[in-house]
């Protein structure tokens, strides 16, 4: 059975994100005030900062996983940008081990976080700790194919140097249709790079701007709104077992042959996005 190998020191993971930075990304995210770009950011920074804690032990952060933010868009002259997203002491690296991103964020911000009361219903506020590695970019449009041949150059490689780890895993966030080409070869070719235990998994996420029907994990094309849909249906990875195991106890009702893919997403389908499409890669032994 594929997919079934334990995350260690010996066989680590790798969780490489690619982020539209395109100028369409400071639109509102769901019907929110908040831009998608800063969300996205946020959203990103929350997940590298619980996978430090998570790989944590008594003799600090285990380099249990690789871990790659990649950022694309266009320059003035409508040039690819494709680049680390990372941002102080990391800046530029493609591929970081957890260890290195828990001990070198580019900051610590203090947030004021929301929690309601269980017994009063009263909403206290509170200040709190916020590592910061990625921050937000909005400009140029969107080069998915390159982005694409990108991901397929970095990982090649980290295969070929992890050959019997748990196959990487691609959280691919966008919010537009691609700019340079048809997307889905290219995809395609991510998706048919593999390590003994399976290809490698690429999951898709659309943002919307406005607050509208949301499509999560769908497991065929009909019914899906438009082309774009479509497109990033064929683009993304059908759910393994392991991972359709998971979403089912999750509560999610799911069909067979659901495909890691999420359109018209807001904030809180991004976050569960991000949690399902990396939870069966991420149990730390």
């Amino acid at each position: 059975m594929p997919y079934q190998r334990e995350i260690s020191r010996d066989h680590k993971a790798c969780i490489l994100f690619l982020l539209d930075q395109s100028y369409s990304m400071v639109e509102p995210l769901g019907g929110l005030p908040q831009r998608k770009c800063d969300e996205v950011a946020k959203a990103v920074n929350a997940w590298l900062y619980n996978m430090s804690i998570r790989s944590s032990g008594d003799e600090g952060i285990r380099d249990y996983m690789d871990v790659g933010v990649i950022g694309y868009r266009t320059d003035q002259q409508a040039q690819p940008i494709i680049q680390s997203a990372l941002v102080g002491p990391l800046a530029g690296q493609q591929l970081v081990s957890i260890r290195d991103v828990g001990n070198h964020p580019s900051r610590i911000e203090t947030v004021m976080q929301r929690l309601q009361d269980e017994e009063t219903g009263e909403i206290i506020e509170f200040p709190s700790e916020s590592p910061v590695w990625v921050d937000p970019v909005a400009e140029g449009s969107t080069p998915m194919c390159h982005v694409m041949y990108h991901a397929y150059g970095l990982l090649n490689q980290w295969i070929q140097q992890h050959p019997n780890s748990f196959p990487p895993i691609v959280i691919h966030i966008s919010d537009g249709e691609s700019q340079d080409g048809d997307p889905i070869p290219y995809a395609e070719a991510v998706r048919a790079l593999a390590t003994n235990d399976g290809n490698v998994l690429l999951f898709n996420c659309h943002l919307s701007m406005m607050p509208s029907q949301q499509i999560l994990f769908p497991s065929t094309p009909d019914g899906l709104p438009d082309q774009l849909a479509h497109v990033l249906f064929h683009m993304s990875s059908v759910l393994p077992e392991v991972f359709y195991r998971n979403a089912l106890m999750e509560g999610l009702p799911l069909q067979p042959g659901a495909r890691g893919m999420a359109f018209n997403a807001d904030l809180v389908v991004l976050v569960k996005f991000l949690d399902m499409g990396t939870r069966a890669a991420v149990q730390l032994r």
